[in-house]
């Protein structure tokens, strides 16, 4: 059993490390909901990210202290990606330990409340524009189409 509590360690830490599991199942029916609700669970348990980017496939990045009962500390990177919110680590140095704390994470995560935010953001790929959040407790996506000069000065302003 692990509890968990917001690790005050540089983002940079967790280079390099790789993703463990998904938090939800990805690309189900219910994805964009999960997508909406993810970052409202997380500012629920974590408090408000440090930074919420405009590109959808890298929304937030939390650290994540997982302490287990004799006291052993694990960090794990809770981030959203174009699968889909997901855990990381260093999970070669101790796989066992990681997936287990990792696994149980991800349910902390999907069984927390929400608290309500709002984002805006890009999906370059689609292009599509993305407009997600929670209001009153309610999970929303939306998701439009972009026209191709909309996406081309995006991607310009997104790699000048």
């Amino acid at each position: 059993m692990y509890t968990f509590k917001r690790s005050q360690e540089p983002e940079s830490t967790m280079y390099y490390s790789s993703k463990i599991c998904n938090i939800y199942y990805p690309f189900g029916a219910d994805f964009n909901e999960n997508m909406a609700k993810f970052p409202g669970q997380l500012k629920f348990l974590f408090g408000e990210p440090f930074v919420m980017n405009e590109d959808f496939e890298n929304i937030l990045n939390y650290i994540i202290e997982a302490k287990d009962e004799f006291g052993n500390i694990l960090l794990l990177s809770v981030y959203s990606a174009g699968s889909g919110p997901s855990i990381g680590g260093h999970s070669k140095d101790n796989e066992t330990e990681y997936i287990k704390a990792a696994e149980e994470l991800a349910t902390y995560i999907r069984e927390a409340d929400v608290l309500d935010y709002e984002y805006e953001g890009y999906y370059l790929d689609g292009p599509n524009k993305i407009k997600m959040g929670i209001k009153n407790g309610k999970p929303y996506y939306e998701e439009t189409e972009m026209s191709e000069e909309e996406a081309l000065e995006l991607y310009k302003s997104f790699n000048h």
